[in-house]
């Protein structure tokens, strides 16, 4: 049970005590917030968490136990059950509805019992209402590229966790470490693009990086690829001298690619110094 988890009506507690005295205690907490524990007497604990509960335990237990005090007696407090929570989850996912999840589940949890996003839902902008006010964003690409999980909030009854229409997406294919489609937040360009593909490989061509970018309709003629190229010129140190290595490393961090717009659509090629220079374009 993590400890920032907090205590509500309907949660039940097991309390262990052993030492200069040996209790076990079910304790089932009120809808008024309150459990009772015999010789002790009644302890308001709801929307404590639970170290801040253990602490309370600490100060009553001790005034009955002088064993708590000294260190002769012992005490643990556990979950044995928790409470559900209905929250719902609405927009492009693959089953919208209301769902019945544990009190300690999160947005993340949500959206694997929604079977995830939709092909078309938003990956960047994920939306948390709570009471008709919105409470968190969450960004999946913190979590799948990053490990970070400091949004991914634990719900409460009745949130709504709504995924809207994706945003700007944008291809990225050759000497990247994680070529693929990633969509972009508002105002993220080619540098933020490039980063979220994990950087330069070794073998990237630094001289440019080739964006295919769909024609305007009025500009569209019949064939296969209505697209038009925009190449952008990759700033190399000034120092005379320096081997591409230290080119990639500058590049690798970012400061040095171009913050040049994306659209929507677009085909982003890196080529390779390895070989012949061949651009893959998705039409």
């Amino acid at each position: 049970m993590p400890p920032n988890y907090r205590v509500v009506p309907g949660d039940e507690l097991i309390l262990v005590i052993t030492g200069d005295v040996e209790f076990i205690h079910d304790l089932v907490v009120t809808r008024d917030g309150f459990i009772v524990i015999p010789q002790v007497g009644q302890l308001s604990v709801a929307n404590l968490t639970m170290d801040e509960l253990r602490l309370l335990l600490r100060q009553r237990l001790g005034r009955v136990y002088s064993g708590v005090r000294t260190g002769t007696t012992k005490f643990d407090v556990t979950i044995a059950r928790l409470r559900t929570n209905q929250v719902f989850v609405i927009g492009e996912v693959q089953q919208p509805g209301a769902y019945q999840l544990s009190s300690v589940a999160t947005v993340l949890t949500a959206l694997y019992a929604a079977c995830g996003p939709r092909d078309r839902g938003n990956f960047r902008h994920l939306l948390v209402r709570r009471l008709g006010q919105a409470i968190d964003t969450l960004d999946l690409y913190d979590y799948l590229l990053a490990g970070d999980t400091r949004h991914d909030v634990v719900l409460q009854e009745g949130d709504v966790v709504f995924v809207p229409v994706r945003g700007v997406r944008a291809k990225i294919a050759g000497a990247v470490v994680r070529p693929a489609i990633y969509e972009l937040r508002s105002g993220e360009t080619l540098a933020d693009l490039i980063g979220d593909a994990g950087g330069f490989q070794a073998d990237a061509s630094l001289r440019h990086v080739a964006i295919f970018r769909l024609l305007p309709p009025g500009q569209q003629v019949p064939g296969p690829a209505p697209r038009t190229v925009v190449d952008v010129r990759l700033p190399l140190p000034a120092a005379g001298g320096q081997d591409t290595s230290s080119a990639v490393r500058d590049l690798f961090s970012g400061v040095r690619v171009p913050r040049v717009a994306l659209e929507d659509g677009d085909s982003v090629v890196v080529d390779s110094v390895t070989g012949p220079e061949q651009s893959l374009i998705v039409a």
